[in-house]
């Protein structure tokens, strides 16, 4: 086989093969350069997600007539001269490879104007230069990318649906957007713009334009500065978590990265604060000196090392924890759903006890989880424990079910409890989250009544990519029991919503939105029945009294599966007398 040398067209194909994979990824490549060449103002147009067209225009440096032929060739670059500029990287992009491999597989027209110089055009097809002149414009950049991928029509079969394309481009652009709240950023999508940031370098204005504002109320401050390392942004308090990891952004040095280092430190930090499979919201800004960070280790420099990932990881996890300890938000139980429409306190869903032979409703005040008073229900469609009513088959308690004796909770996440010679540990999340969902199932099998009107109509703020959602599967939304209706490009109204949501309307509204958008599940119904007794179960960290315990229990082993919570997960495990004796070698 004989060697040769490629052509320069087909270097940089191959070369496009690694940075370029998608529309996304040419917006990235081009947000970057707008951003390294000094840009206040960033505007971004898409058509047909970015296959017919992309277009961005800043208010940067500008590119001379001289060098713009240069801009489009290979390892071209004015960010780094010598090889000691890569163990100090203060830019976004550096190799010189993102204006010619987007050039090869695209049509692209670039017009730039730079101080001192006169403006110019220029058009490039499959990495040929075609035409170059002087040409008006005004100052910084506009470039314009059409025809993607088409001289490589296989690279086309590989990209996803358009929807999906556009929403990775709007992600894209989001992060950069936090990344840089000093900057204005623009993003229209076809002829709808979906937000524009004030870029007047704060970050909580930057959200609010970008995802609304009820998004940035659940969040705290977060701000520390050390020696070397430096962190600041927003997190969310124990109270509000999402399904995924779609809502954490982490920005080293301004530049968005992922990192499983940064998650592990995230969950580390809220451990015991929430469940598995819950995630919190974060977005981060960490500063550390350019020369104990690597950024040249991914084609595309969306992962970075680190030279000290210890003390890193120790950094982050010490500053969120603090965080955390010192936020007295109250986490409010999920106990008894409240269905009178007047009844709209801080905590829709109070703890229940049997006090003779009724059920009362123990009341808390916003800022103190500590019962101080019960009062009967009065509300006779109000949910209460069901008493229990064992059926002949729910071994190991069979005939003596109802002999159980509860000891005591135990790192205010588990429920001990003694049945005949067995000593059985109950998870409190677990087991709630089991009743949850029996309830819940009944609630849309039996019933049509599962909606219950606002007094007061609430309004929510949504981003422009959440809006979209709302509006194609209004229809959904209605069989769950929301009546809602759109008020604006970002806003929709709540009339009506699930009888047993009251008080948690948005978070719900915004955990059905990412499980549309996932678009993964063949039952997308069940999923969210699941995730809403998941979302409603006690927590871990709750703390629960001997009444309670014992109100789980009874009910617990009312439900069918009792033993496991809907994700599959065990509820309770036993130990037996001779299990035992035998750990302790008796």
């Amino acid at each position: 086989m004989t060697i040769r040398l490629l052509d320069e067209n087909l270097i940089n194909q191959i070369a496009a093969g690694e940075v370029i994979e998608r529309p996304a990824s040419i917006v990235k490549e081009l947000l970057e350069n707008a951003i390294d060449a000094g840009s206040q103002r960033i505007n971004v147009g898409i058509v047909q997600a970015g296959l017919e067209s992309i277009e961005l225009e800043d208010d940067g440096e500008g590119i001379s007539y001289d060098e713009l032929p240069l801009a489009f060739l290979r390892h071209a670059t004015s960010k780094i001269q010598n090889e000691g500029d890569l163990s100090a990287i203060m830019t976004m992009g550096f190799r010189g490879e993102a204006l010619p491999s987007i050039a090869s597989v695209a049509r692209v027209d670039i017009y730039s104007s730079a101080e001192h110089d006169d403006p110019v055009h220029a058009r490039i097809e499959g990495g040929q230069l075609l035409e170059i002149e002087h040409c008006p414009s005004a100052r910084g950049t506009k470039i314009i990318v059409k025809d993607l991928f088409f001289n490589t029509p296989a690279r086309k079969k590989f990209l996803k649906s358009p929807v999906t394309e556009a929403g990775n481009v709007y992600e894209t652009i989001c992060k950069y957007a936090l990344a840089r709240p000093d900057i204005s950023f623009a993003y229209r999508n076809e002829k709808k713009q979906y937000f524009k940031t004030p870029g007047n370098g704060r970050l909580r204005d930057a959200i609010i334009a970008v995802f609304g504002n009820d998004y940035n109320q659940n969040l705290l401050d977060l701000s520390f500065q050390g020696y070397s390392y430096s962190l600041s942004g927003l997190i969310s308090s124990p109270a509000v978590s999402r399904l995924n990891r779609k809502n954490q952004f982490f920005f080293v040095n301004n530049r968005p990265v992922r990192s499983p280092m940064l998650y592990k430190a995230v969950d580390t930090a809220y451990r015991g604060l929430l469940v598995s499979r819950e995630h919190p919201v974060v977005i981060l800004h960490l500063g550390i000196p350019p020369e104990q960070l690597d950024v040249n280790v991914h084609p595309q420099k969306s992962e970075v090392k680190f030279r000290d990932e210890k003390a890193v990881f120790k950094m982050i996890n010490e500053v969120l924890r603090s965080a955390l300890d010192t936020n007295d938000t109250p986490v409010s139980s999920a106990w008894i759903s409240q269905s009178d429409n007047n009844y709209r306190k801080s905590y829709a869903y109070q703890p229940a006890i049997k006090m003779g032979e009724e059920w009362v409703v123990v009341e808390s005040q916003p800022g103190n989880p500590t019962p101080n008073r019960p009062s009967v229900i009065s509300n006779p469609q109000t949910w209460q424990p069901m008493k229990a009513s064992f059926v002949q088959d729910l071994p190991p308690w069979e005939d003596n079910a109802h002999q159980f004796k509860v000891i005591a909770q135990v790192l205010n996440a588990y429920i001990v409890m003694e049945q005949d010679e067995t000593l059985w540990i109950v998870d409190q999340h677990a087991a709630h989250e089991r009743i949850m969902y029996s309830r819940l199932k009944k609630i849309f099998k039996g019933s049509n009544e599962i909606a219950q009107t606002l007094a007061f109509p609430l309004s929510l703020e949504l981003s422009g990519r959440q809006m979209e959602v709302v509006e194609k599967h209004i229809g959904f939304f209605a069989e769950l029991g929301f009546t809602l209706e759109v008020l604006s490009h970002h806003s929709i109204v709540l009339r009506a919503i699930p009888v047993f949501l009251a008080g948690q309307e948005q978070e719900s509204i915004i955990e059905i939105i990412d499980l549309l958008q996932e678009n993964q599940t063949v039952d997308l119904r069940e999923t969210v029945i699941i995730k809403m007794s998941c979302q409603q179960a006690i927590k871990a960290g709750n703390r629960l009294n001997m009444q309670e315990m014992e109100a789980i229990m009874e009910e617990l082993l009312t439900v069918e599966d009792y033993l496991h919570c809907p994700h599959g997960r065990p509820t309770m495990i036993g130990l037996s007398r001779r299990e035992l004796d035998k750990m302790f070698k008796r």
